[in-house]
Parts: C-alpha cells; sequence; structure tokens
C-alpha cells in the first residue's frame, strides 16, 4: 500500500505540476469554447482529468537524485 500513500514534492516538481495544470484549464476551457455539448465533450473532459491526475503523479513519484 506504500503506492496509495502522499508523497511530498520538491519546489522544482510543484512548479511543474502548476504547469500542467494551467495547461489543462487552458485546454479545459478550449474544448468547451470549440466542442459542442454532448456526450463527446463530457468524455473529453472526464479523460482530461484523468490524464492531468496521470502526469501529476508521475512528477510526484519522480525519484530525483
Amino acid at each position: 500500500m506504500s503506492r496509495l500513500m502522499p508523497k511530498e514534492v520538491n519546489k522544482e516538481q510543484m512548479k511543474r505540476i502548476q504547469d500542467l495544470n494551467v495547461s489543462a484549464r487552458y485546454l479545459e476551457y478550449r474544448i468547451n469554447e470549440l466542442c459542442p455539448k454532448g456526450r463527446e465533450r463530457k468524455i473529453a473532459l472526464q479523460w482530461l482529468e484523468e490524464v492531468v491526475m496521470w502526469a501529476n503523479k508521475a512528477i510526484a513519484r519522480e525519484e530525483l537524485s
């Protein structure tokens, strides 16, 4: 269960996570702006949320030397 425990991140990792989140918010805005309401847009936004989660987790779990 150690993979479920939260990990502390350093300043550099936090900056990268924040940069990803800013980019994701912009993409969310563009999807909402350009795509018609419907099932496909909803799925695109759900997958975007998942992409950001996994990318942030990859940064947080990164072993830095």
